[in-house]
């Protein structure tokens, strides 16, 4: 009986679904071929198939936290994480993604651990299989009146709220929701690398964030958006120096403080000093104490930011 060809045996192998059955038939026909190509061909299927067991036993691992919350009672668990919080410009933006039991997402991960294209290709697939996505922002102006922990928070919050039906347990990458508190809430230290629902609300939160700063170098191309997405690389702080910072910049970040305050480089204890005595009401005060709060101090000693907040509160005592 003739055998196949090591093409016809590959082109075969190829056409199965289960790598292990692919495996099996070629070791089938191939165990006792002396040689080289069908001993290539052998191990490669046997790299294959070994690669596809430790990504199935990764993955399994990855729906802990799930099956722990849906063995509790739970029939729909939200996995949730934001996208931004560092950078200089631009919302920060969450999402709230709901998983179905049997989702098959090979290569599911913490978003930072993936190449942009897996993010793209990812996100698709999870936008396909979920039950149920929403997606919040907070904007700058909100990072500013607030602080980007509890920005955050909001976006946090509008993305549950976005979701087609509300779930009945969170998944949360090292935060609470206080306006969810009547949803039970598991806080997981790495969520984005330790469950399966809060790694795909950091992938759709990281390619909707992504997407926005594409439309945003749109409007603003001289800060170049699109290849830094935001943060603070040399290319962006000339930038900033260049132009200034536009309307979706976050004002209350030390390096876009130290432009809209027109703070010079290397400026330390005896500028700051000037600045508090030179404040004629305690607006200027207000002011001058939030600008040593996100530039100053990062360049001084201890003892020389204490020695500016008796100033400070010197100077408040006598301008009231």
């Amino acid at each position: 009986m003739t055998k196949p060809s090591l093409k016809d045996l590959e082109k075969e192998a190829s056409a199965k679904a289960d790598p292990g059955e692919a495996l099996a038939l070629l070791r089938r026909n191939l165990s006792e071929d002396p040689r080289k190509a069908a001993r290539s061909l052998l191990r490669r299927y046997e790299r294959r198939v070994e690669k596809r067991m430790k990504e199935s036993a990764r993955l399994e691992v990855l729906w802990r936290y799930e099956r722990g919350a849906q063995e509790k009672g739970a029939r729909s668990v939200a996995g949730i994480d934001e996208a931004g919080r560092g950078p200089l410009v631009g919302p920060v933006v969450a999402a709230a993604v709901i998983l179905p039991r049997d989702a098959d997402l090979p290569g599911l991960d913490d978003s930072k651990k993936l190449t942009a294209q897996n993010r793209e290709r990812l996100h698709d697939a999870i936008r396909g299989l979920a039950e149920g996505v929403g997606v919040g922002q907070a904007s700058a102006r909100e990072i500013d009146e607030h602080n980007i922990y509890r920005a955050s928070q909001l976006a946090m919050e509008r993305a549950v709220a976005a979701l087609p039906r509300p779930p009945d347990h969170l998944l949360l990458d090292a935060m609470r929701l206080p306006s969810c508190s009547h949803i039970p809430q598991d806080r997981i230290v790495h969520g984005d690398a330790l469950s399966a629902s809060v790694a795909a609300a950091s992938i759709v939160a990281k390619v909707t964030r992504d997407r926005l700063l594409l439309e945003l170098d749109a409007k603003f191309p001289m800060y170049g958006f699109a290849r830094h997405k935001g943060y603070g690389t040399a290319e962006h702080l000339e930038a900033l120096r260049l132009h200034g910072p536009c309307p979706e910049h976050r004002r209350s970040f030390g390096p876009v403080a130290a432009v809209v305050g027109g703070v010079p480089d290397g400026a330390g204890f005896d500028y700051w000093k000037g600045r508090i005595e030179a404040a004629a009401d305690p607006e200027a005060l207000e002011e001058a104490g939030r600008m040593i709060r996100v530039v100053g101090r990062k360049k001084m000693d201890p003892e020389d930011v204490q020695r500016l907040r008796d100033l400070y509160r010197k100077k408040r005592e006598e301008l009231s």
